[in-house]
């Protein structure tokens, strides 16, 4: 019976976590833009934008454990303005995000997480999240 529910909860994490579909960022930007970032890493979008990758949270259960639930693994940034911060999260079931101040700026998830690793296993190095950055070239 254990095997059964393992067995169940394992399928529910890779095709819950991993294989969710990547939504595309809307197309009627015209310059894109992918980017690489570390934890507690950032990037210049444009001369008043910068962002910044805060952290990520991954919640996922682990293959060798039965779990209530999937989890989820969630990235977690900071757009950075003049004017003030605006922080937002990503994640597969959620991989694009529309800035409030700068509604031509569209940020999308373009990386795959890696698969949840054992409880027995050291902890992963950090690892960089890809980003499709899309904004108007005027504003770069």
């Amino acid at each position: 019976m254990n095997k059964l529910l393992f067995a169940i909860a394992a399928a529910c994490v890779f095709t819950g976590c991993t294989a969710a579909p990547m939504k595309e960022p809307p197309m009627h930007h015209k310059n894109n833009q992918t980017v690489a970032l570390l934890p507690q890493t950032s990037t210049t979008l444009a001369p008043d934008t910068v962002l910044r990758f805060e952290r990520v949270d991954d919640s996922r259960c682990p293959p060798d454990v039965v779990c209530i639930t999937a989890g989820k693994i969630v990235y977690h940034f900071t757009l950075i303005f003049p004017t003030g911060q605006e922080p937002f999260d990503l994640e597969p079931a959620e991989p694009t995000y529309i800035s409030v101040q700068r509604p031509d700026l569209v940020i999308a998830l373009a990386t795959t997480p890696p698969p949840p690793r054992p409880t027995s296993a050291p902890p992963a190095p950090p690892s960089a999240v890809r980003l499709t950055i899309s904004q108007p070239a005027e504003s770069r």
